[in-house]
């Protein structure tokens, strides 16, 4: 009888012991991860190889910048109880309308994202085994766009043995419009930039990544980024990145920038209250952060960056790069062949008459010349652009000059300021990718092909 009385003790020493061991595989499994706010769970993914990689998405690197937050700096997040599932994303900033999400904004959009192929919970930061880390800055004209897995999702890269790091930041009004006596601060958007910059260097161990080998990347509006970010300084700055790609976008262009700022924010207060007549800041920002969010992003009213008379965004572009304030750090930048293709989508007969018939206008306004000169260099430019035709016969020579204008002289004048001090890599991308359905918008090209 004895015997059948050690089965059942055996059994049960049997499930305890599968119980704490699955228990024990679902905690190590690589989802769990303890931050100084509380837990998160991501979830497993598969990579192009179809290799294992781990994904936690909306990771909150800052407090909701709501009620009397907002049109100020983020705050550090709050803690949280119970674990947070970060397995989808499900917030975006305040954007311009966009096909390419179906997300709905929310002022409630501080958000990170990390993928990794490995997690090291217990490993602390410098250990051998930790993996570079991409931290990615996305694009969008300050106005749209967001870090989310649908815009920027990692599959292709988790098999080059690197950490990826993606996030959303303010945008618009709510991260690009502020007043000079800082009642309102300035470039609060890219302030939250830095503030996730900051969230990776405190964390990124906890994911397998290396603080201590971060690679900013960014396109267009997140290069711009980028440039003023490779400016300083910051009080008390740490090195919160050691290496720069720029991808289509300088800060020496001056491009999304806004020189009266308080007046657009004025602008803004009187066109969601009528009543707001005063130049009064303190009462504007009262207007703002009792209006409708909705009705603020309505408005179209923002502004850009700003160089502000003190702080970490004291330099210009161009005017930092000259002076030599820029951080060491190497850089890859560069642009594509045909950076303003799109504009054939707005294309307009009119606009390249006009070009064809004074070609001074191809000449930047700040330039000093005489008249006579104006024509001249006005002709020669024509002539370059257009191989010797015209721009109506030549849209591709309105592509390449508005290519120049905007992105390609500012890249190669920041080369040329910075290059001789820091290392410099610099890149032209022309691959002639397969288009399919969209080369019909684009008939100067050769069918089927696009360079961009």
């Amino acid at each position: 009888m004895r015997e059948f009385k050690i089965l059942p003790v055996f059994l049960l020493i049997s499930l305890i012991a599968i119980h704490e061991s699955t228990s024990k595989y679902i905690e190590d499994d690589g989802t769990l991860v303890q931050l100084e706010e509380g837990k998160i769970r991501g979830h497993i993914l598969k990579s192009e190889k179809g290799n294992d990689y781990y994904a936690f998405q909306e990771i909150p690197y800052a407090a909701p910048p709501v009620g009397e937050h907002r049109f100020q700096l983020a705050k550090p997040p709050k803690p949280w109880t119970n674990v947070l599932n970060t397995t989808r994303n499900t917030k975006i900033c305040y954007q311009a309308p966009s096909p390419y999400s179906n997300l709905e904004p929310s002022e409630d959009c501080l958000y990170i994202n990390v993928y990794t192929p490995q997690t090291n919970i217990l490993q602390k930061p410098g250990s051998n085994n930790l993996l570079p880390v991409l931290l990615w800055i996305h694009g969008g004209g300050f106005i749209m766009a967001a870090g989310t897995f649908e815009y920027f999702g990692p599959k292709y890269v988790m098999d080059a043995g690197i950490v990826v790091v993606t996030f959303n930041y303010r945008m618009g009004a709510f991260g690009f419009l502020g007043t000079y006596d800082e009642v309102i601060p300035l470039n609060n958007g890219l302030k939250d930039q830095r503030l996730a910059m900051e969230w990776v260097n405190k964390n990124i161990h906890l994911f397998g990544g290396n603080a201590d080998h971060v690679t900013i990347v960014g396109e267009s509006a997140g290069s711009l980024s980028i440039g003023y970010h490779l400016l300083g300084p910051w009080e008390n700055d740490k090195q919160l990145f050691h290496a720069a790609i720029m991808q289509s976008g300088s800060t020496v262009s001056g491009l999304l920038t806004q020189d009266d700022e308080t007046n657009t924010a004025l602008s803004l207060g009187r066109a969601l209250d009528p009543q707001f007549t005063s130049n009064d800041t303190k009462e504007l920002l009262n207007v703002l952060q009792n209006a409708e969010a909705s009705d603020i992003q309505k408005t179209g009213i923002f502004g850009g960056v700003s160089t502000e008379p003190e702080g970490p965004f004291s330099h210009g572009g161009f005017e930092g790069f000259l002076s030599g304030n820029y951080k060491n750090v190497p850089v890859l930048i560069g642009f594509n062949s045909e950076e303003e293709a799109g504009a054939v989508l707005s294309k307009s007969e009119d606009i390249l008459k006009l070009l064809d018939e004074d070609p001074t206008l191809l000449i930047d306004d700040r330039i000093n010349m005489s008249p006579e000169d104006r024509a001249i260099v006005g002709n020669l430019r024509k002539q370059l652009y257009t191989y010797n035709t015209s721009f109506v016969e030549d849209f591709g020579g309105y592509i390449r000059h508005l290519s120049d204008k905007i992105f390609i002289n500012g890249i190669c004048k920041q080369v040329e300021l910075a290059s001789a001090n820091v290392p410099y890599y610099f890149y032209r991308f022309a691959y002639k990718g397969e288009l399919g359905g969209l080369m019909s918008l684009l008939p100067y090209l050769p069918p089927g092909k696009i360079l961009f």
